[in-house]
């Protein structure tokens, strides 16, 4: 049987800008090993409690070493399947302000499911709401079933997208900030022979926010990418392109 890659543990969709992995990566390697030993004391440390109250820092601050370096960590064990470690290290992660809080939070949250634990997930994935909204941007990809507007039929994936879905409408509220839902496709025979099939999903997506939260009517609208250029182009209508059915989230003014 062909094992799926880890990038499909993430697959669970929640995929965040382009290029931060490879950022906090770059800059620890770059970093002096006098730097990385000072930082690395801290990594044995009690996890700060959630209510200590980080604060949310400018999404081009300069992330602190030591959240890059308990990242790097925290990726390394949740590679290896070990989430109840990689947790030790992404959380305290999320405590530190700057870009990667973001990615730690979405981290924690990643492990929180695998380990079936839904109601911490539930609570991380809203903090990681609150935290991107607050931002400007929401880093969320909802994959959908070759050639359909309905979503992908994997439960790993696309079972948290309920919930996603009502985590974001409450924020989103009572924000002053309206959203673009964009529908894209996948490069086979069979996702490019309805032209209107990426509409359909962001619509399809539209719908379900608006039955959550009807006020949010008039604040949405639905797209289709411009040019839809597939993130793997594969055609395989399978995981493989997975992610070039999707619908992404775009906010903008009202």
């Amino acid at each position: 049987m062909t094992r799926q890659p880890r990038t499909l543990a993430a697959l669970l969709g929640l995929l965040l800008l382009q290029g931060a992995c490879s950022t906090f990566q770059a800059s620890t390697e770059a970093a002096p090993d006098s730097q990385i030993a000072h930082a690395g004391a801290g990594l044995d440390q009690p996890l700060v409690d959630e209510d200590s109250g980080a604060t949310t820092a400018p999404a081009d601050a300069a992330p602190s070493l030591l959240a890059r370096l308990l990242l790097v960590e925290g990726e390394r064990l949740e590679t290896e399947g070990r989430c109840r470690d990689a947790l030790q290290h992404y959380e305290p992660a999320a405590l530190q302000p700057g870009p990667t809080q973001g990615q730690a939070l979405a981290a924690i949250y990643r492990c929180q499911w695998q380990l079936q634990q839904p109601k911490a997930a539930q609570a991380t994935f809203g903090r990681f709401i609150a935290h991107e909204l607050a931002q400007g941007r929401l880093p969320l990809k909802l994959l959908f079933q070759p050639g359909e507007s309905r979503y992908l039929a994997d439960p790993r994936v696309s079972g948290p997208y309920g919930m996603w879905l009502r985590q974001l409408a409450g924020p989103l509220l009572g924000s002053k900030t309206c959203l673009s839902l964009i529908g894209h496709a996948g490069a086979s025979a069979l996702e490019q022979k309805t032209a209107d099939l990426p509409l359909r999903r962001a619509q399809a997506v539209q719908r379900q926010l608006e039955a959550l939260a009807p006020a949010l009517t008039g604040r949405l609208s639905s797209e289709t990418a411009t040019p839809d250029e597939p993130l793997i182009g594969s055609a395989s209508d399978d995981w493989r392109d997975a992610l070039d059915r999707r619908v992404d989230f775009k906010l903008r003014p009202c």
